[in-house]
């Protein structure tokens, strides 16, 4: 009898159940064709509880109580801050992680995951599912393709209202490691990442606007170079009242630009072309978090290296802090 070859299902902690822990464990939930959830580290009680009334899945109070041989992927979920000890905790266990952005509050505490991972032999992904989205998904695909050329520039903005993080961990710096540029800005550094490569210097500035009660900042913009002098301009605000995700990739034969502050389109323009392609990718599914899942599966069946790894988190968070010290000295950092 030929025994099949078709990769068994991951068996997959979620470590914290807040707002974060319980979208990945409903995608975690939703996949279950490819997942078996063995259960969720909670250490609050009410929570932990509802989980388990909920979901019907096992509830423990720490990742030493998982059984080691039942957590192949740790999830973690969890305040930032705790995301170093957490995750290098899961590696020393034997299990592969998927860690929410930022990596850490810091790009030291990011090295530290980084060089656990080597040390256990195990994956590191950074969380980055808007790379999966469908829109900026398929700009990667015409960037690759050279239907822009080389590319230029970078510009973007991503935000929120600030609503959601208001009065909350995320106000305090000790907790999160910064205001809106490390809880929303990293995904749009991240992506920029994703186009552009290494940044080598960064100029910004960050202040308090709005959210004024709060003691990290509520808006906050970079310029970052390449080696070759190439461009990145990025703000992210908590006061972008109606919209989320907008950037342009300015290259020397066309552009794209992704445009979700109201549906989620894709524009794509020839340098010496009047007309555009616009698509519309509003109504398709928002499975970015299932997709990155997936995704980081495949990674750890082929045992390949994800992108970001804890490298590329840790290179996110470097960039942030540049910007924060560039707020201080008023001048350019070296990266």
């Amino acid at each position: 009898m030929i025994e099949s070859t078709k990769p068994k299902k991951k068996q997959v902690v979620i470590v914290g159940a807040g707002y974060f822990g319980l979208k990945r464990l409903k995608a975690c939930l939703e996949l279950k064709k490819h997942i078996t959830v063995v259960g969720v580290v909670e250490k609050n009680a009410d929570l932990a509880q509802q989980i388990k009334e909920k979901h019907q899945v096992p509830v423990f109070s720490s990742l030493d109580e998982v059984p080691s041989n039942q957590m192949e992927l740790a999830i973690i979920s969890t305040p930032n801050n705790t995301h170093s000890e957490l995750a290098i905790k899961a590696l020393s266990l034997g299990a592969h992680v998927l860690c929410e952005k930022p990596l850490a509050t810091s790009s030291a505490e990011a090295t530290k995951i980084a060089k656990a991972a080597v040390k256990y032999k195990r994956l590191v992904k950074t969380g980055s599912n808007h790379r999966f989205f469908a829109s900026v998904q398929k700009a990667l695909q015409l960037y690759q393709k050279g239907e822009i050329g080389e590319l230029l520039s970078f510009r973007g903005s991503i935000g929120t209202t600030g609503n959601q993080t208001a009065h909350s961990w995320f106000w305090d710096r000790k907790v999160s490691g910064g205001g809106t540029f490390i809880d929303n800005g990293c995904h749009l550094l991240d992506i920029a990442r994703m186009f552009m490569g290494d940044f080598t210097s960064a100029f910004g500035h960050t202040d308090k606007l709005f959210w004024t009660e709060s003691k990290v900042e509520d808006i906050g913009t970079g310029i970052f170079l390449t080696k070759n002098k190439r461009q990145a301009l990025i703000t992210s605000s908590w006061f972008q009242w109606h919209g989320y995700l907008y950037f342009e990739l300015w290259g020397d034969k066309g552009y794209i630009i992704i445009d979700n502050r109201d549906g989620d389109y894709l524009i794509l323009g020839k340098k010496d072309q009047p007309l555009t392609t616009t698509l519309d990718f509003t109504n398709y599914p928002k499975n970015s978090y299932h997709q990155e899942i997936l995704y980081f599966i495949e990674c750890i069946n082929q045992k390949k290296q994800p992108s970001p790894n804890a490298e590329d988190g840790a290179k996110v968070i470097k960039m942030i802090e540049s910007v924060y010290a560039s707020t201080s000295s008023k001048s350019w950092v070296k990266l």
